[in-house]
């Protein structure tokens, strides 16, 4: 496709399989990777609110049927339902394009089962306790920290824009990676309450910035979210195909890309383009 007629000037980067994924030898059906890492974050998070007093054994899983080990029991308590609540909440969240947040969630399935909220304290505590294995399985995707520093030196302005259900995991993961100096703005859907591809969404990331839509591209792996989201307010959009989205197949006859790479390699390459 022929290059714009204006250069690029701000990059707006999508989060889960964009610039991080679960590596090579764990690979996901689902974006949110639930299908890994949720049962043993639930698991976690259930642990974490026996140990606190929230959880009185009764309401935990299995009726309080823990091991000498600390494993769940047969799944009729608290992770059951945690993850039943989370998962309906998902749904609705991308139905209506309003985030739920994981905190709602969990006082959700606190007050289904009977138990009052913790403190504040605990709550965000408890949070991250949940995140605590994705976190530790996620990595940063091949090159993706060479394309930000590309983008750094060439005085590119550069934003994070992701659909998440808790923004300090995210941030949490950002530093862990060195990338925390990058992103300005940084904008996750659990702080603003809203979805892409709503415009509200990108509002932040176009109000913060002094920028025509042309001279702005999205970054993202989501044709759905990233891609129509970004192109109805006129950015430039790249399709980012490392890792396939399993709600692409339902929109690629409607939606498509400006640009689509299959690795942070090709996107360099792209920018090298763009930029000039």
């Amino acid at each position: 496709m022929a290059k714009p007629e204006k250069p690029l000037r701000g990059v707006i980067f999508d989060y889960g399989n964009t610039l991080i994924w679960l590596g090579p030898a764990r690979r996901s059906t689902r974006t949110d990777y639930a299908d890994i890492v949720a049962r043993p974050g639930a698991e976690r998070l259930e642990r974490f609110l026996l140990a606190r007093g929230v959880l009185d054994g009764q309401g935990a899983t299995g009726a309080g049927g823990r091991g000498a080990d600390g494993a769940s029991g047969d799944g009729t308590g608290f992770v059951e339902r945690y993850l039943e609540i989370r998962e309906r909440n998902r749904a609705q969240a991308e139905e209506s394009g309003k985030e739920i947040t994981a905190r709602e969630s969990l006082i959700a399935a606190l007050d289904a089962g009977g138990m009052a909220a913790p403190s504040e304290e605990i709550m965000k505590l408890a949070v991250a306790e949940s995140f605590g294995p994705e976190i530790e399985a996620i990595e940063a995707l091949p090159g993706a920290g060479e394309t930000l520093e590309i983008l750094r030196k060439c005085g590119t302005k550069v934003a994070l824009l992701s659909n998440c259900t808790d923004g300090a995991y995210v941030a949490t993961v950002i530093r862990r990676l060195g990338w925390d100096g990058y992103f300005h703005p940084f904008v996750v859907s659990a702080d603003i309450g809203v979805r892409k591809p709503l415009p509200g969404a990108f509002q932040p990331v176009l109000e913060s910035w002094a920028l025509a839509p042309e001279e702005i591209a999205m970054v993202g792996d989501s044709l759905y979210h990233d891609v129509a989201g970004a192109e109805r307010l006129g950015l430039q959009t790249i399709h980012f195909t490392a890792i396939e989205n399993p709600g692409d197949p339902a929109h690629r006859s409607a939606i498509h890309p400006q640009f689509a790479v299959s690795s942070h390699a090709e996107l360099q390459q792209l920018f090298a383009r763009l930029l000039a």
